[in-house]
């Protein structure tokens, strides 16, 4: 027993032990500093109960709750006010626990608590911290030793216009104006590792892109083995104070990264052109004002990060300015975005000259860290007065008519105009209607139909493929035309294919109860689809979800996917047809078609695509190609299907030559997946 309480009077924990009657029969040497009892106590001789160190509030509550819980449930937890031997309270986190004899019956209890005062005594210096750091008027950020900020009080925020939220886990790099040189910064990080501390004028950078003067005082804070933990800037805003003001018209009207004019710059500018053009006395001449993309940064970012992408901007800019600065006026105004003002170019062939010229220098290859860069510039125009008379109007043509040019592919230049202004907003809609039309809670009209494939002998049904209509309940049925290029543009068509396939799947489901031999669905996956990482995993959980197996769907594909993305794409088609999908060859023959391609890929089935048949009953050589095809289909063991039959000497053609498998007008054209329903029960009737 010796041993064990040397053990127990090391703990700084309170430990005591009392017996049925509530008599102390033991406490440590933290619990007699604790309740002020004398280390040479002999509690046999002069005894003590738990009655001795409470209020008489403390031990009814003790004797009558607290005691009979840890009997009933063998264990109590909570904050109990002591009393000292002097008389003075204090507060204790006890854990209780009963000890029993070996037939299970309670001999006594033990304690083992922690005095609160110290604990509160922090909590209520740290709350004052927090109203001190709260109420002050100097921005304050606390890092750890590896500069991640930790927290910022308001004052931060009100400076720079960043939240906590925005901040937390950043570095103060966040904050650099590019105004300094990286000397600057190892200057200031060598006196904190000789002194601990550093202060001085430093430009930063307020969320809003203002480039202000601060004063900053940063000091590290060590522990007490003389190891860096945290690093605490102060820092207040000089800007009013310090700055001249020609200084402070260069900083608030420049973009630092580039040196051009920035977006309010760009206002004011052009706000000065505009005035002077509408004076009566003056002769209007033509403004064009020309916003320019120098071509998806954000590839550019993800491979060498935000500073490779700030390094390309400012080297594209200087490329323009070099070239056709002396020209045009040019701004930054957000990002990637620039603008140039064109004054007086005297017609619409001029400002095309220029947005020609602008394009051609940014389609120049330049290097970044060793590796060659090529981008896809795009510009919009939009001219003063025709398209509008004050600078936000002509802005914001300018910006319509650069997305037009970013949506017709990149590499070229759009003018304004109205029809294209509407035409942009109606699409920018229908693409919002069509997100919404997705979830199936919204009732947007997304429906499935399904055309179905037959045996062109017996003409008998074999089985489906699935496509998708849109029956707005606005703009009545929208044409697959125009809003799958819509979707694939807005990048949706992975999560519209997602959504064909799951409802395939509950088409399926439901079914297995209603119909025999179920058909086997083809559903289309888009080249984009094929890109996700996880198409596998989802496909196999879809299914499992329905209570589906793989062998039911029959997965479509078009050859672009294969020209565009063939190392990806085989790695995926590999996986799919390994879980048990059938995998087809959509449109084939349109063009792209490689004998390579079909020897490589996984395929089981091709799909002649419909121009093939189209020519087949007027064109001999069609007619020739087609048979020669479907002979080298066949021994190549591939299943074919002929798409787009519309009469019955096509089909007699297609038998003739050994395609046994069709789908078209003249059987069936495509429906909703009810009347297929209705359909394929008919047909399994009538072979019964």
């Amino acid at each position: 027993m010796d041993r064990q309480q040397q053990f127990l009077d090391l703990t700084g924990d309170f430990i005591a032990s009392v017996d049925k009657h509530y008599r102390i029969e033991f406490i440590n040497r933290s619990g007699r500093e604790l309740l002020g009892i004398g280390q040479e106590h002999d509690l046999s001789v002069q005894p003590l109960h738990v009655s001795d160190f409470h209020t008489e509030s403390t031990w009814q509550q003790l004797s009558r709750e607290i005691f009979p819980q840890v009997l009933e449930c063998g264990y109590w937890a909570g904050v109990v006010n002591f009393r000292t031997l002097a008389g003075h309270e204090v507060p204790v986190s006890l854990r209780i626990l009963p000890h029993l004899d070996e037939h299970g019956q309670v001999t006594g209890l033990t304690g083992i608590g922690q005095d609160q005062r110290l604990k509160r005594a922090f909590q209520t210096q740290e709350a004052m911290a927090e109203r001190i750091l709260d109420s002050t008027i100097e921005g304050i950020i606390v890092t750890d030793a590896a500069a991640r900020i930790e927290r910022v009080n308001p004052a931060f925020t009100q400076i720079t216009g960043y939240s906590a939220l925005e901040v937390i886990g950043q570095t103060p790099k966040l904050l650099r104006s590019n105004h300094h040189e990286q000397p600057f910064y190892d200057a200031m990080n060598a006196s904190l590792r000789r002194h601990g501390s550093w202060q001085g004028e430093v430009w930063n950078r307020r969320k809003s892109g203002e480039v202000y003067l601060q004063w900053m005082s940063v000091s590290a804070l060590k522990n007490d083995n003389g190891v860096v933990t945290n690093f605490v800037s102060i820092f207040h805003d000089l800007t009013e104070m310090r700055a001249k003001e020609a200084q402070i018209e260069e900083l608030a009207f420049t973009d630092p990264l580039t040196g051009m004019g920035n977006r309010y710059k760009l206002v004011q500018t052009l706000a000065q052109l505009l005035k002077r053009n509408r004076k009566p006395s003056t002769n209007s001449a033509l403004i064009a004002l020309m916003c320019i993309d120098i071509g998806q940064l954000s590839p550019i970012n993800d491979r060498f990060g935000m500073r490779g992408g700030d390094q390309l901007i400012k080297r594209q800019a200087e490329r323009l300015q070099q070239h056709l600065g002396d020209r045009l006026s040019f701004f930054r105004l957000t990002g990637d975005e620039l603008v140039a003002i064109i004054n007086d170019p005297h017609d619409l062939t001029g400002m095309a000259r220029y947005a020609n010229e602008c394009i051609s220098q940014l389609q120049v290859p330049l290097y970044l860290e060793g590796e060659t860069i090529r981008l896809s510039p795009s510009a919009g125009l939009a001219v003063f007065p025709k398209d509008g008379d004050d600078a936000d109007t002509l802005l914001a043509c300018a910006q319509t008519a650069l997305i037009a040019a970013k949506q017709a592919g990149r590499d070229s230049y759009r003018f304004y105009d109205e029809a294209l202004s509407n035409e942009l907003r109606q699409r920018m809609m229908l693409e919002q209607q069509l997100r919404l039309a997705i979830q199936h809670e919204t009732g947007l009209g997304l429906e499935l139909y399904l055309q179905p494939k037959v045996n062109i002998i017996d003409r008998a049904l074999v089985g489906a493929e699935v496509l998708l209509r849109w029956q707005h309940p606005e703009k009545g049925m929208i044409s697959p035309g125009e809003f799958i290029p819509l979707a694939e543009e807005s990048r949706l068509i992975v999560a519209l294919d997602r959504w064909v396939f799951s409802q395939s799947c509950a088409l399926l489901q439901q079914w297995q109860t209603l119909l025999p031999g179920l058909p086997r669905l083809s559903v289309n996956l888009s080249a984009r689809q094929l890109q996700e990482p996880d198409l596998v995993d989802w496909c196999l959980h879809t299914i499992a979800l329905y209570g589906l197996e793989a062998q039911q769907l029959e997965l479509e594909v078009t050859e672009t996917a294969f020209i565009n993305l063939a190392d990806d794409v085989l790695r995926q088609l590999a996986s799919l047809r390994a879980a048990g999908f059938s995998l087809a060859l959509d449109d084939f023959g349109t063009g792209y078609s490689s004998l390579t391609y079909l020897r490589r890929l996984p395929l089981d089935v091709v799909k002649i695509d419909r121009s093939f048949v189209a020519d087949l009953c007027t064109d001999a050589r069609a007619a020739t190609l087609l048979k020669g095809m479907i002979q080298l289909l066949s021994e190549l063991e591939f299943g074919v299907v002929a798409e787009g039959i519309e009469t019955d000497e096509q089909a007699r053609l297609l038998q003739g030559i050994g395609c046994k498998t069709g789908q078209g007008f003249l059987f069936y054209r495509p429906m909703p997946a009810s009347e297929f329903m209705q359909l394929y029960g008919k047909s399994c009737s009538a072979g019964n």
